[in-house]
């Protein structure tokens, strides 16, 4: 029997908080200690839970016991968090966006690539049940021009700044349409309201139209797919109220698929390279609301030459010593 990985989780926020209790019911994994820039926290989840609390990102990576790492943090700091656990040989589970720049997000996958570490975003819309009989039955599908796929998706959304319903809300079905019909090749959206209506174009000239805004509940999540055969829905559960068993919670199948690819190596269904499609898809969506609506067109596979990797990596270790040195990954309430 394996034992359990050593996990080390950074962010004690709203949304890090349900990442400890999923990982505290999960056997396959232990969770040797958390991290939190805002010392209230540390007392009230020390006297919780027994974990261990630290004060900085760095003082996880500096113990032998952690093996892999979630990073539960603000949006800001996900990237120069993430690079720095991969160059501390940790496997890494990022929260979406996995980057703010597809630069940045193309030299996380290729950093986890060439490196031989796992690399997990987490879009926890493609652990929802049933999704994963959608993807079969769709690509056993004959090749079908008219295949479309439509999204709504609404949350309360957050007051302070620190994001936007493109980079809250957008993450989660466009991943799902890119692990449906592969490379997006261009998108395009629109403001309107507090929310942003969007478009996405496939290689295969699939197309996902999406709604997203943030509003007060009741809350809609909804995904469908159409095409000359018919309509297939994937129906999405709040992973915020938790409202079956952790185990078998959508963040609670993530958190397996993770823990189970840093036993056997294996990739991730939400990986690094799903995380940087989506990201180049959320950039896309920012230029185009700037520039009049017009569709964007985006780059298919990683791109970087050695030279601008070795540069990229070495911008984002220097950025992630100053912010594991002043511990300033925030607070997610």
């Amino acid at each position: 029997m394996s034992l359990p990985v050593g996990i080390g989780l950074a962010g004690l926020g709203r949304w890090g908080r349900n990442y400890v209790k999923t990982l505290l019911a999960l056997p396959e994994c232990r969770l040797v200690a958390v991290a939190d820039a805002d010392p209230t926290t540390h007392a009230t989840i020390a006297d919780e839970t027994g974990i261990a609390v630290r004060e900085s990102a760095a003082q996880l990576l500096s113990d032998p016991e952690i093996e892999a790492v979630v990073i539960a943090t603000p949006d800001r700091t996900h990237y120069s968090l993430a690079s720095a656990a991969l160059c501390a040989g940790r496997d890494v589970l990022v929260e979406k966006p996995m980057a703010l720049e597809p630069d940045e997000a193309e030299a996380l996958a290729e950093q986890a690539e060439s490196s031989g570490r796992v690399l997990a975003v987490g879009h926890t819309a493609v652990y929802q049940p049933g999704f994963a009989e959608l993807v079969g039955e769709i690509r056993s599908r004959p090749l079908d021009a008219d295949r479309r796929a439509s999204a709504v998706r609404t949350s309360s959304g957050y007051a302070d700044g620190r994001t936007n319903p493109i980079l809250d809300l957008c993450p989660h079905d466009i991943a799902l349409a890119v692990l449906l019909f592969g490379t997006p090749e261009a998108a395009r959206a629109r403001a309107k309201g507090k929310g942003v209506e969007y478009e996405v174009r496939f290689k295969g000239d699939e197309l996902l139209n999406g709604q997203v805004e943030w509003r007060e509940p009741p809350h809609v999540r909804r995904f469908e797919v159409a095409s000359q055969r018919g309509k297939e829905k994937v129906e999405m559960t709040n992973d915020r109220t938790l409202p079956f068993p952790l185990s078998t919670s959508p963040l609670g199948r993530q958190c397996l698929d993770f823990i189970e690819c840093c036993r056997t190596r294996r990739q991730p269904l939400s990986n690094g390279r799903v995380g940087l499609a989506v990201a180049r898809c959320l950039a896309a969506l920012t230029a185009s609301i700037a520039d009049g609506s017009r569709w964007i067109p985006l780059s298919p596979e990683l791109r970087m030459t050695s030279a601008e990797r070795r540069s990229q990596s070495g911008r984002a270790a220097t950025t992630a010593e100053s912010e594991l040195r002043t511990s300033t990954f925030g607070v997610r309430t």
